[in-house]
């Protein structure tokens, strides 16, 4: 039994550094990509901005629609029908994308964390028992990958940035 307390006290400081280092990256991801009703993320509230207004260039303005209409009728002439622009389709398609990649991210990042907050357990036991356990827990985090996991959430961060950025360099342009 003594063994067991010792292995597990020794462990339970190296699973504290990792989870620690983790978790630290995880939370101010979350600040930045957050999506909560009191409070939106700097780049979700950003990126929701301008895909409301970049939106509208996808479908008729319905007070133009009645202007053509009535003009049509007073001309007796036939308007030419709405299209939308490749640019307006590609700037849309950018930032959905974008928008789609960080809540993709703040799952994995709310995911990460719960899991995280789970994998050191409240208190450290000192049966052999608890030593499986903790093996077991390793081992599960080895096999699904977490740490890569988790530093591969910037990565998507960044993919979501740049397309947002290509998205409003064609906006702009």
């Amino acid at each position: 039994s003594t063994i067991w307390s010792l292995y597990l006290r020794e462990t339970e400081k190296e699973d504290k550094e990792l989870a620690n280092s983790l978790q630290v990256g995880i939370d101010e991801l979350l600040i930045f990509i957050q999506f909560t009703v009191s409070q939106a993320g700097l780049f979700g509230g950003i990126l929701t901005a301008f895909l409301i207004e970049s939106r509208k260039d996808l479908q008729v303005d319905p007070l133009q629609e009645i202007l053509q209409t009535l003009q049509n009728q007073f001309a007796a002439t036939t308007s030419p029908s709405f299209e939308v622009s490749k640019s307006s389709l590609v700037v849309n398609y950018l930032w959905f994308s974008s928008l789609g990649l960080t809540l993709f991210s703040a799952l994995c990042a709310v995911l990460a964390r719960e899991w995280l907050a789970n994998y050191i357990p409240v208190s450290p036991g000192s049966r052999s028992s608890d030593a499986c356990e903790r093996l077991l827990r390793v081992k599960r985090a080895q096999q699904w990958r977490l740490e890569s996991v988790v530093t591969g959430i910037p990565l998507l961060i960044q993919l979501a940035l740049f397309l947002f950025s290509a998205g409003l360099v064609l906006f702009t342009w």
